[in-house]
């Protein structure tokens, strides 16, 4: 919980797609944690299907999150995930908590849940 707070503290964003197997690999390394990562926005959704429907319903499969495609375009994200840091720094891919932690400047005590 510290170390998504911390990311979520600090503006720390992770551009993804719900589809995204190596998304769901980031998620479940946070386990319980993500929650915090979703709650705070630091997770944006960049798959264009993940819109308001005309009864303002999101698809299911995109768990709830709307998409900033915009934002992701803007951004230059073009594979998820990909971590974007208050400085410009961008990794893509899947990052380890630990790398996240340093490259953030947050603490990690080597558990996220």
């Amino acid at each position: 919980n510290a170390l998504a707070t911390c990311l979520a503290d600090k503006g720390v964003k992770e551009y993804g797609a719900f589809w995204c197997p190596h998304c769901a690999e980031q998620k479940k390394m946070f386990g319980k944690a993500y929650d915090i990562l979703t709650e705070r926005d630091v997770y944006i959704e960049c798959d264009p299907r993940c819109i308001l429907d005309t009864r303002g319903n999101l698809p299911t499969a995109c768990k709830g999150q709307r998409a900033n495609v915009d934002e992701c375009l803007i951004k230059g994200v073009d594979g998820y995930p990909t971590w974007i840091f208050p400085d410009g720094k961008k990794l893509e891919g899947t990052q380890s908590p630990a790398t996240l932690a340093r490259v953030s400047g947050c603490e990690y005590s080597g558990s996220v849940q």
